[in-house]
């Protein structure tokens, strides 16, 4: 495998991921669609300002609620787009180094292997969030299908159209 096809694979990933999470993110009640957005006033306490960039929990006598305190202007979608897309390329970019390290493995094996990888990825990333911080089993069982399919479609577009491995 040559430098030039490493360059495509990684481009060509990124973009392949970074649309396809985006169009994950659409399906209703499922991933990210499954957080809800309160508005009340009742949340939007001074203490929420003094919580700033740190994170918190606010207990009732009946639940546990877990918050990420940012200033309104950190919500901003271009440099959310921005930091997507070069996650989605590091993830490219490792994966097509990883294929063109490989030799004598068919397109069938290449794939189960980056299942594998994103099935340990998501073992210990989005199951401790489950778990640990109560996200809801929607919103875990979107994000791993999510970066499941999303790691074999760019390791099958990698692979089968920029390596030619069959």
């Amino acid at each position: 495998m040559s430098i030039k096809q490493i360059i495509i694979a990684s481009l060509a990933g990124a973009m392949v991921l970074f649309l396809f999470d985006g169009a994950f993110q659409a399906i209703p009640n499922f991933g990210v669609r499954a957080v809800e957005r309160i508005e009340s006033n009742e949340l939007t306490t001074p203490k929420f300002n003094e919580l700033t960039n740190q994170m918190a929990y606010i207990t009732t006598n009946e639940t546990v609620s877990f918050v990420a305190t940012r200033p309104a202007d950190f919500y901003n979608l271009p440099k959310f787009f921005a930091i997507e897309f070069f996650s989605a390329f590091a993830i490219a970019t490792v994966l097509a180094i990883l294929f063109a390290k490989i030799k004598h493995h068919s397109l069938k094996e290449r794939l189960l292997l980056t299942i594998s990888f994103a099935s340990i990825a998501c073992l210990a990333i989005h199951i401790p969030y489950l778990n640990w911080w109560g996200f809801s089993f929607y919103y875990t069982s979107g994000v791993i299908v999510k970066t499941l399919g999303g790691w074999a479609f760019i390791a099958f577009i990698q692979n089968r159209y920029i390596f030619k491995i069959k």
